[in-house]
């Protein structure tokens, strides 16, 4: 590769690494596994609100999950309680088909808290390969990706690139001015709380686990008979008048919609949180 291939190739890689969050950056990395590994590589969607079983791909050759992180705002806490939760999401739905599991990040490095628990992880479950993938990791892959792959992932990218030496320490001066990959926040500040956290967070107790309820079953159940969901959460000791007046608030913030027979998420993103945060209940129902 021509050195000026090599400066052109090094900021779309870190343009990418940088600028791509959450889902955007998990569409990228599915790019390079495909690039990389062909359809031994299997790109995993969320199905509802149960998720994509805490995987964002799967190597079927080496029994590999895969599951990436790149939030707006990096905190090593909030990174540590990831990977315990979603490798042990993983490891009991995947169970004997999960050889490898491998976290990746748009990060430099992996907070020490974060790097403390994968080494209590690996100790703790031998048989299972945990390996954490940075933005250097993930670069080095991209780079070692024949031509023809490199301009699937980087349509303007093309090989053959000289520059003259003036050109080539201004493109060297940008690579390195090239504003740093999100640090680690020392602590989590209120933005970190996610959306669904944000919604009900100013509500009684009851009315904040009827909402959850409503915006779960929306996402899981998809479309959720009104009848059917009602009926699960008066199972829980809610009353009928309750969960309307909820119902009719959550459509007035338009975060699901009412029709005449169901309830439908509005906001994907805050229904599936809920939903999340229901997940034992949803995977006992579907073992029994």
């Amino acid at each position: 590769m021509f050195s000026g291939d090599r400066l052109l190739l090094d900021l779309m890689v870190r343009d990418a690494l940088r600028d791509k969050k959450g889902a955007e950056f998990e569409r990228f990395f599915t790019d390079v596994a495909i690039e990389l590994w062909g359809d031994d590589f299997e790109p995993w969607k969320p199905q509802g609100p149960l998720g994509d079983f805490k995987c964002d791909g799967y190597r079927s050759s080496t029994q590999t999950v895969f599951q990436c992180n790149a939030p707006e705002q990096f905190v090593a806490g909030a990174v540590a309680s990831k990977i315990e939760r979603d490798f042990e999401g993983a490891r009991l739905h995947f169970q004997d088909r999960m050889k490898r599991w491998v976290f990746v990040h748009n990060q430099i490095e992996t907070p020490a808290r974060a790097n403390e628990l994968v080494h209590e992880l690996r100790a703790k479950y031998p048989g299972i390969e945990i390996k954490v993938w940075t933005s250097g990791h993930l670069k080095r892959e991209i780079q070692e990706l024949p031509e023809r792959a490199l301009i699937n992932l980087f349509p303007g990218f093309t090989s053959g690139q000289e520059f003259s030496e003036t050109v080539k320490r201004h493109l060297e001066n940008s690579v390195q001015r090239r504003p740093a990959l999100p640090v680690e926040l020392a602590e989590p500040v209120p933005t970190n709380r996610n959306a669904f956290q944000e919604a009900i967070d100013t509500l009684a107790e009851a009315d904040k686990e009827v909402r959850r309820r409503l915006l779960g079953y929306s996402r899981w159940l998809d479309p959720a008979p009104i009848g059917e969901v009602h009926r699960r959460i008066i199972a829980q000791g809610f009353s009928e008048a309750a969960i309307t007046s909820n119902a009719r608030r959550l459509h007035e913030e338009m975060l699901i919609s009412i029709t005449d027979s169901h309830y439908l998420s509005m906001n994907d993103e805050i229904c599936q949180q809920a939903a999340d945060t229901m997940i034992h209940e949803f995977l006992a129902e579907l073992q029994t």
